[in-house]
């Protein structure tokens, strides 16, 4: 049996939008939805404002049932548990991803007042966390495109196969093309003026579409069904990949996976396409450590990402 999608709830519009994307992932992939909330304020966080123990376990727990009979109306044979745990929301969602194969969470909470505010307290448990973790972005309005790709950002330098696994799995559950990004920066042209030359450039971005394919070489034929479109812009990664997240129903990035006590933080590409990007982002840790003789090893055998590792 599947280990369980979970998402975090705090009763806003947001963290509802994360449980609905969690949902249709469940699903997809034919697993249990684990809707969290959590109750307890964080140690040595002092505030006039801050409602007290029996106000905000009740409005933790309103929030679970309003998510869980909303989510059923549009689900209504997806087993969904509610979690209500008297922690910490970090430790919550953490205690909670261990258990998981993916983690959802909204972009921003409800604020100070909340029993959960995943702005503050999502993006720790993000870069802490052995699974992937997707965010969504703020309720819109706007109804994403049927057939709308898979947008991989990779680099080519590391290839890791946790990441452009979790991408073709999911181009592959939703029957949607995958586009693969991989960007070059342009040269400095004060200090190399003639690589700035149009054939240069040209050269350099040939060499950049050959690098690309030849990653992506096992994993098209693992992969026969999807479609797989190349881009290799010469630009900056942070502004490549916030532009290529328009017009795509997933953005899926790296992120190193977390070693020791102290998590690792994320990049200025994550960052940058977490707070511009207007669609789900998922960030997949992966080891930083996976030398050639690793990644041969394992590429591409196993099926979707299982969350236990």
């Amino acid at each position: 049996m599947p280990l369980p999608v979970c998402a975090g709830v705090d009763g806003s519009a947001a963290s509802i939008a994360a449980a609905a994307w969690a949902a249709r992932e469940a699903e997809l992939r034919e697993a249990t939805l684990d809707l969290v909330a959590a109750w307890h304020w964080p140690a040595g966080v002092l505030s006039p404002d801050i409602p007290d123990a029996e106000t905000r376990e009740h409005w933790a727990r309103r929030s679970l049932q309003l998510a869980v009979d909303r989510l059923h109306r549009h689900h209504p044979h997806l087993e969904i548990r509610t979690l209500l745990l008297p922690e910490p929301p970090r430790e919550a969602l953490l205690r909670t991803a261990r258990r998981s194969q993916l983690l959802a969470l909204g972009s921003r909470g409800i604020g100070s007042s909340g029993p959960i505010a995943v702005a503050s307290t999502g993006m720790q448990a993000a870069v802490r966390t052995r699974i992937p973790v997707v965010v969504t972005p703020p309720p819109s309005g706007m109804t994403p495109r049927a057939g709308e790709p898979v947008l991989l950002a990779v680099d080519t330098a590391e290839e890791p196969d946790e990441v452009i696994a979790f991408a073709f799995e999911e181009a592959a559950a939703r029957q949607v093309p995958l586009r693969v990004l991989c960007a070059w920066p342009p040269p400095p042209e004060q200090s190399y003026p003639a690589l700035s030359h149009p054939r240069a450039q040209a050269a350099r971005q040939e060499r950049a579409h050959a690098s690309l394919a030849e990653v992506l070489v096992p994993w098209r034929l693992k992969w026969a069904g999807v479609r797989v479109e190349q881009m290799c812009p010469c630009d900056s990664p942070v502004s490549a990949v916030a532009r290529a997240a328009t017009g795509v129903c997933l953005a899926v990035l790296g992120r190193p996976m977390p070693t020791g006590p102290r998590a690792t933080r994320l990049g200025p590409v994550a960052l940058r396409t977490l707070h511009t990007a207007p669609c789900p982002v998922a960030l997949v840790p992966y080891a930083c450590s996976a030398g050639p003789a690793r990644r041969e090893a394992s590429r591409p055998s196993g099926g979707r990402c299982s969350g236990t590792v």
